[in-house]
């Protein structure tokens, strides 16, 4: 009899509390022997959450169930399973399709109907804990930041941590950093690019010592309120997607909670920064007057890195460059850039947009991508936006219903259920607000043209081999989803006949 055994834990504190690997383990092989294993093969996934059924062990382990290669499966309990109710019930069905059995050290598992019921039930008590306990931890978190304590440590460049009294105190080698950043910015009017230059000339240690100034470092510095005083908590609302990875979005501005700290540079400084940088970016804008037709969608064959637009000999010449060759983050770090070299717009334009009329022109396609292309951001925005609200707010309604029941059925207490129906109706009341807002936005959006205009359209330009760029950029994009481009002749000068391999990938 052939038996494998899976062991997990998440957190240190998890091993602390009677979950360490080796005390799941040393169960497990007790309860293997007592089943008369001859063979025990063991699944560990130490360090990873039961949030997320995609873990390495487990992973191996549900492939060697699908192979039909274990007579048993033992895990510790359901909780070192997953947590979720949903993945419990899909690891179990697994299980019980290849024709092992599904033991627990810990709990009875029966595959009756009534075994499969507390099974169920058992898995949904886990997750009412499981939010339970993050509801608390977000209540706890809420409530320091309201008695103006930072929440945690985030070594901001500038200032130290005082773990003694969460919050923040000036660290004055990197405060004057700080300042003399935003001086190059307000009194000197310089950009991004050329502080990080001044900086790394200087010599000057940056936020992470061991690579040079790049100009993102520089502008999260200059528009980061901290450095006025105020630390803004619960701005970001964070969503586990992966094992390692998080999805972040900005909370409603109601919700932030301000925790003022010992300010670096005054107000009337940091506005000043925030209007240089808006009249910096304004002006970058006014220098690129040209609607390129590719831009976007090029990539370096040489190094797979974005190609962006480079103009030269008196901005009369465009040519698609390598951005490590042209961007201020890559002059400014010390890194190498790409040996590839630049290819004239006007030579991949052309060949691009030629190969997609003698391949790909179809006028009803052109016709649907332009029809939508429109007004197709607003668009989306805001129906997915609604989409997105509507479901929320379905979810929230189901919450409430079954808070109400767990109530009623002594699961939840009173003061726990008024908690959570509070936090439920606020959230309700911020959708309903929501709605009203991207409805009126959506119904402000015109009407864009009729299908049969645009096509009507399209093949009158046809005809006189004419196109405006808002319609080849529509057609481009309607098919194309990126461009592999290298230039491979040797010519050079003036007069030259750039030779490319283009390879282009289709959506």
């Amino acid at each position: 009899m052939k038996v494998a055994i899976y062991a997990r834990v998440s957190t240190d504190q998890q091993a602390e509390k009677g979950y360490s690997i080796e005390t799941q383990l040393e169960a497990c092989r007790k309860y293997a022997d007592e089943l008369r294993a001859v063979t025990v093969e063991e699944f560990v996934d130490d360090g990873y959450s039961a949030e997320f059924i995609e873990r390495p062990a487990l992973t191996r382990l549900r492939a060697a169930v699908k192979a039909k290669q274990f007579a048993a499966v033992i895990f510790y309990d359901p909780d070192r399973m997953a947590r979720n109710l949903l993945h419990q019930l899909i690891i179990a069905e697994e299980i019980d399709k290849s024709g092992a059995e599904l033991k627990f050290v810990v709990v009875n598992y029966d595959q009756s109907a009534d075994g499969k019921f507390m099974f169920g039930i058992r898995g949904l008590l886990a997750e009412l804990e499981k939010e339970k306990i993050k509801e608390r931890t977000m209540r706890g978190k809420r409530g320091k930041a309201a008695k103006g304590l930072v929440i945690s440590d985030t070594k901001p460049f500038g200032y130290t941590f005082d773990p003694q009294n969460s919050t923040y105190v000036i660290n004055k080698k990197e405060a004057e950093i700080v300042c003399l950043i935003f001086d190059f910015m307000v009194k000197e009017k310089m950009g991004t690019a050329k502080i990080c230059k001044e900086l790394n000339a200087r010599g000057i240690p940056s936020p992470r010592t061991k690579n040079a100034w790049i100009v993102s470092s520089v502008h999260r510095i200059l528009t980061n309120t901290l450095y006025k005083g105020v630390l803004y908590s619960m701005k970001y609302r964070y969503e586990k997607i992966g094992l390692k990875q998080k999805r972040r979005t900005l909370r409603p501005e109601s919700e932030w909670i301000p925790v003022f700290v010992p300010a670096i540079i005054d107000e009337m400084t940091w506005q000043a920064a925030q209007q240089q940088l808006r009249e910096n970016k304004n002006l970058a804008k006014r220098n690129l007057k040209h609607n390129y037709l590719l831009q976007g969608l090029v990539s370096c064959a040489k190094c797979g890195r974005a190609m962006v637009i480079s103009r030269s000999g008196g901005k009369e010449h465009s040519y698609y460059a390598c951005i490590s060759r042209k961007s201020a983050s890559y002059a400014c770090s010390g890194r190498k850039s790409c040996i590839a070299r630049q290819i004239p717009t006007e030579v991949l334009d052309t060949y691009v947009f030629k190969y997609l009329l003698e391949h790909y022109y179809n006028p009803v396609k052109i016709g649907e991508y332009i029809q939508e292309f429109a007004g197709r951001k607003d668009l989306q925005k805001y129906e997915m936006a609604l989409e997105q609200l509507t479901k929320a707010e379905k979810e929230l309604t189901k919450q409430k219903t079954a808070v109400l029941r767990w109530f009623h059925q002594k699961i939840l207490s009173e003061v726990e259920v008024e908690t959570q129906l509070q936090d439920i109706r606020q959230q309700l009341s911020t959708i309903l607000h929501l709605k009203k807002s991207y409805e009126t936005e959506l119904a402000a959006i015109p009407q864009t043209p009729s299908l049969n205009e645009v096509i009507e359209k399209i093949d009158l330009k046809i005809q006189e081999t004419e196109f405006t760029i808002t319609e080849k950029k529509a057609a481009l994009r309607a098919i194309i989803d990126s461009i592999i481009v290298e230039r491979i002749d040797n010519t050079r000068g003036r007069g030259s006949r750039p030779e490319i391999n283009v390879m282009l990938k289709l959506k």
